[in-house]
């Protein structure tokens, strides 16, 4: 079972082939595409008998500070939860009239191969791309590259 450090490396030796990346001091990796940006992060998932899984986490920003509404919920609720790959998360802001959205995909990291990881990051980001200009119209927020 590889561990967290050597599936991170792996996947950070994926991610430059691919793509234009920046880290992180925390050892995030960071990919830019128009208006938003994805992060991956690795972690500890399952210990089991053969030792500590691992889990990909993906993330890509959609808006930032939109307001809290029903109407946004119950889009993130139903709307958000019916895409292929992803799904769109609410998280809290430090104001509390306001959230931020994300549209985040998980990958097992153990056995995870290129290919998968690319076609991965490539829907997340222009899935994420194409929705912030769509929930802004809706809801209001500030995309990433409005910051």
């Amino acid at each position: 079972m590889p561990t967290v450090e050597q599936v991170r490396n792996k996947v950070l030796r994926m991610m430059a082939k691919n793509f234009e990346i920046t880290t992180t001091d925390d050892e995030t990796i960071m990919v830019r595409h128009e208006s938003s940006i994805l992060s991956v992060e690795v972690k500890e998932w399952i210990k089991d008998n053969d030792g500590m899984n691992t889990v990909v986490v993906l993330s890509a920003s959609i808006l930032w500070n939109a307001k809290r509404t029903p109407a946004l919920y119950e889009w993130v609720a139903t709307t958000g939860q019916s895409f292929l790959w992803g799904r769109v998360a609410s998280n809290l802001s430090d104001v509390s009239t306001e959230t931020h959205l994300n549209f985040e995909h998980n990958l097992l990291g153990d056995n995870l191969d290129e290919p998968e990881l690319v076609s991965v990051v490539l829907a997340l980001l222009s899935k994420a791309n194409e929705l912030d200009d769509e929930l802004q119209k809706k809801f209001g927020g500030k995309r990433t590259a409005d910051l």
